[in-house]
């Protein structure tokens, strides 16, 4: 089997009104430079940033689309109190920011020690990242030194004997250091999904994602890989995670209380090989939501398409003096799940 398999219990359940009490809202400058004002909890809420979607049972986190602010956009960036170790991290994404330009949202995991962001010597997995019109998600892992991943690209034979390929996605590079000199600095690895026409139905990241519903993105850590698999809405394999909400209650739940990522199929990314030690480069990691502007990739790259698109010279001129572009750069989580063996 392609994947380490093994049964999973619910141990942490964020989902809905668990949701925002679980995280603390970071509002510091953007450590990547982004054109963006991270607000604090009493902030966020008064200017509606955050809030509940009743009827879906899911949470809100969105960035101020009205505003002409010279010093950067509102927005937001959780990150979870707790941190988490090897287990299988469950998301159910109802919506994205949308594929906007200028945008960089990311639902993404990182390293501490201590209880401080240690980076990258503590690790970081980014499980569902894009910019600007982007239409494909790049799973990412970002590591100090020494950790090289296979790109493994042979087929393998499945636990029922089919043969498939490892991962859906094509590795676009493969040295996991932020600092590696045959790459971009502080490119990672990184697994870009496949374009949505190529795997029908399969739209990873935003606008297209939206309007396919959104899906369930699921991240095993073992210490002999990092796995990423895709649910798409309308997929069979999605009904595992649902929990059979009922009004009172959507997370009381028994459905999605046991998962066997073995099941799961072929992923959209994996990330493997004796090359890399999961135990070591990846600990304590926080689970963080974001979305900011502009910065050090959606800002590097805007003169690849989105200039043209925009008639606009700079990402930051175009962020300012566009608010209403930006209505729908919002999260909408139905669930966010730990699981541990």
């Amino acid at each position: 089997s392609t994947n380490s398999g093994g049964t999973y219990t619910l141990t942490t359940d964020l989902s809905y009104k668990n949701f925002f009490a679980a995280f603390d809202f970071f509002s510091g400058p953007d450590p990547t430079q982004g054109f963006v004002q991270y607000q604090a909890l009493e902030a966020a809420t008064s200017q509606s940033l955050v809030g509940f979607f009743e009827d879906t049972q899911s949470v809100y986190m969105g960035v101020d689309y009205t505003t002409k602010d010279a010093a950067g956009r509102a927005s937001v960036r959780l990150e979870s109190k707790d941190t988490f170790n090897q287990g299988l991290l469950v998301v159910d994404v109802r919506h994205m920011p949308d594929s906007t330009c200028g945008s960089w949202p990311a639902f993404w995991m990182v390293g501490t020690e201590n209880g401080e962001v240690k980076w990258p010597d503590a690790g970081e997995i980014d499980i569902l990242e894009g910019v600007n019109d982007e239409s494909r998600n790049a799973v990412t892992l970002h590591t100090s030194a020494g950790c090289v991943v296979d790109n493994a690209t042979t087929p393998v034979v499945g636990a029922t004997g089919e043969v498939q390929m490892p991962y859906l996605g094509t590795m676009a590079t493969d040295n996991c250091d932020v600092a590696a000199v045959d790459q971009d600095k502080n490119v990672g690895c990184s697994i870009k999904a496949p374009e949505p026409a190529e795997i029908k139905g399969v739209a990873t990241y935003g606008t297209e994602f939206n309007n396919a519903g959104g899906g369930v993105y699921a991240m095993e850590w073992t210490d002999q890989a990092i796995t990423v698999w895709f649910f798409p809405r309308n997929s069979t394999g999605i009904a595992q995670f649902s929990s059979s909400s009922n009004a009172t209650s959507g997370s009381n739940s028994t459905a999605g209380s046991s998962l066997d990522a073995s099941t799961f199929g072929t992923p959209l990314a994996k990330f493997s090989g004796s090359g890399c030690d999961f135990t070591q480069r990846f600990k304590d990691l926080k689970i963080v939501f974001d979305t900011t502007f502009c910065g050090e990739w959606a800002g590097k790259v805007w003169d690849q398409g989105c200039a043209a698109k925009t008639g606009v010279a700079t990402c930051q001129e175009y962020v300012q003096n566009n608010p209403e572009v930006f209505a729908n750069a919002y999260w909408e989580v139905g669930g966010l799940r730990w699981y541990q063996k």
